[in-house]
């Protein structure tokens, strides 16, 4: 049960109307783990059909394609960095031997911490902070939360070469003094395997809008909520107190 990439969003005033509808699709969708992602518009293409890109694959905001072979450069750079404040500082963080081992652990913190662009596109399995990010940072009246069907996986970092797709669970693979991912109960997907994603020819092949099931749209108002809910505050979702944030911030300034 697939929705057309051309599909308006199906409009929810509550969040106990989404979260029944949303139940109704994963009864019938049990081949699939349902994932979520709130943002505050449905992004289109020249067709009309959304678009749900990791941020290194998306275009400028004037439409001009980026220069890819530029972006990766600089994700790798910013790896490499990252990996030398791990290793070369005097602070031991437990869960550093992972992100040597497996390059999109690294990625991850990079794309969480808001230091460049990757190749993963970020999602939650909570349907509660997927539409507590529909009202972050948003000027509007209305929000998009995504319904995503993603393979179902055995491991925190799952590969799976038949839908090309690798899936994280952060809680599991981020080290533990990074608190925005267990805040956020972040997960990140990306394209698999690591192949000419550089390439510009390939762009389209790695937007996640062949993953959607469903999209709704629910309206930026505290009434959405009802009674015991209310939306996730930005303190909450963008830690403050966090031993990683502080340590990654000297690759943000460079």
């Amino acid at each position: 049960m697939r929705i057309s990439l051309k599909s308006d969003p199906m409009v929810v005033q509550t969040y106990d109307e989404l979260v029944s509808k949303v139940a109704r699709i994963l009864h019938y969708n049990r081949e699939y783990v349902m994932y979520y992602r709130g943002q505050s518009k449905d992004y289109l293409d020249s067709y009309l059909k959304t678009i749900i890109s990791p941020s290194i694959f998306r275009k400028k905001k004037d439409g001009i394609p980026r220069n890819l072979k530029h972006q990766f450069d600089l994700l790798k750079s910013k790896s490499v960095e990252l990996l030398s404040l791990f290793y070369g500082g005097n602070i031991t963080f437990a869960g550093t031997h992972l992100i040597k081992k497996y390059p999109e652990i690294a990625w991850s913190l990079l794309q969480h911490y808001e230091i460049c662009d990757t190749p993963l596109l970020d999602l939650s399995h909570s349907l509660h902070v997927a539409c507590s990010f529909a009202f972050d940072r948003n000027s509007g009246n209305t929000g998009i939360v995504y319904v995503l069907g993603m393979p179902w996986q055995t491991d925190a970092i799952g590969y799976n070469s038949f839908e090309e797709i690798v899936n994280l669970r952060l809680l599991n693979v981020c080290p533990p003094s990074a608190k925005r991912p267990f805040f956020q109960e972040g997960y990140l997907a990306g394209p698999f395997p690591n192949y000419k994603l550089d390439d510009p020819k390939r762009s389209n092949q790695f937007d996640f809008n062949r993953r959607l099931i469903a999209k709704f749209e629910i309206p930026i108002e505290k009434s959405f909520w009802g009674d015991g809910f209310d939306k996730i505050l930005p303190e909450k979702l963008y830690q403050k107190d966090d031993k990683i944030l502080n340590l990654l911030k000297v690759l943000k300034q460079k």
